[in-house]
């Protein structure tokens, strides 16, 4: 079958891989779509060791079920499903306390798995997800990024939303803006470096955007919200600079959630977070109520994909990779279709 393959550290090449065959307890998915994500561009760049050539990468992807393995019952060939990136046993500690998406043997499609940027994936039966009629291939493929943010408005249940801030207009950015306003969030400002990026989060419904190379935005929160703080801010960029914003953004009592793993590294000022008891979360992946509940958001017609996501054939996976690595493409989005 057709694949877009990494065959070596600095290489990406459209070519043959190996047919893959449902076993006990898996699905065989013919891909319709499967989204680039920014994980696999930071890899790809670093030649990181998470993700090890030879390799098919691809994590966020639907399509339809092709066969049925062994031992699989309740679902059907011709089924139109998302699948799971994180695949969890199901008997560690962590999944036994619901935690799934922290399995402490969980494997990820397109690291440790064969991904989806290819004709065909086999994937286990336990992380596939059935989708309705009114949710498209296109949205199936973003169900997993959108279910980040969906887990990131879970774990700030109880905050009261007045205002939010949203550290980046990347992917997990815009989906976390959406998730924010689904949940009730009342005003929401972007930040970014980018203008191109924070012209497309006010067009689908940011209320103040302010780019962080020109603007103060501890500063400009604070305005804002005439000195409050924000209500809730989550740092979807994961740099030394927008993590210490989220903080200093942030009035007494609120959330601060950072979903962003851009740099590992943090110069924090514990006064400012001890003294006005602000909530520092970290945030990873999606369980299975924020799919579910992603699913629900595209079907109610909530999430809005344009202009900001694009598809490309997967022929021209390698050229479409390159060109996003470089930002030479308007889409903040790229979506391969086989």
């Amino acid at each position: 079958m057709r694949a877009l393959i990494y065959p070596e550290y600095g290489r990406l090449e459209v070519g043959e891989w190996p047919e893959p065959q449902a076993g006990a307890g898996e699905v065989l998915i013919e891909v319709a779509a499967c989204g680039i994500c920014g994980s696999e561009l930071g890899s790809f760049a670093a030649n990181s060791k998470r993700r090890t050539p030879p390799l098919v990468m691809g994590h966020e992807f639907a399509g339809r079920i092709a066969a049925l393995g062994e031992g699989v019952s309740g679902l059907a060939v011709g089924q139109r499903v998302m699948v799971n990136a994180l695949v969890h046993c199901g008997g560690c500690t962590l999944c036994r306390r619901g935690l799934t998406h922290l399995c402490r043997n969980r494997q990820v499609f397109g690291m440790n798995r064969q991904g989806a940027f290819a004709e065909r994936v086999a994937v286990p039966a336990h992380v596939v997800y059935p989708l309705p009629d009114s949710v498209s291939p296109l949205q199936g493929s973003l169900v997993e990024p959108l279910g980040n943010g969906v887990h990131v408005m879970e774990l700030v249940r109880g905050n009261d939303l007045e205002t939010a801030l949203v550290c980046g207009a990347g992917t997990i950015g815009l989906f976390c803006m959406q998730a924010a306003r689904a949940a009730g969030a009342q005003r929401i400002a972007v930040t970014d470096t980018n203008d191109h990026r924070l012209g497309i989060a006010r067009e689908i419904g940011a209320d103040v955007t302010w780019n962080a190379r020109r603007d103060d935005i501890v500063a400009a929160a604070l305005a804002w919200t005439e000195g409050e703080g924000v209500s809730l801010a989550i740092d979807a960029v994961g740099a030394p600079e927008s993590r210490r914003d989220s903080i200093r953004a942030t009035r007494p009592g609120g959330d601060i959630v950072w979903i962003g793993l851009h740099e590992n590294e943090a110069t924090l000022t514990t006064y400012d977070i001890v003294l006005p008891e602000k909530r520092v979360i970290g945030s990873y992946g999606a369980n299975d109520a924020d799919l579910r509940r992603a699913i629900q958001l595209f079907a109610e017609g909530k999430i809005a994909l344009d202009p900001w996501v694009q598809t490309f054939p997967l022929a021209e996976g390698d050229r479409v990779f390159l060109q996003m690595l470089r930002q030479e493409l308007p889409a903040i989005k790229a979506v391969l279709v086989p």
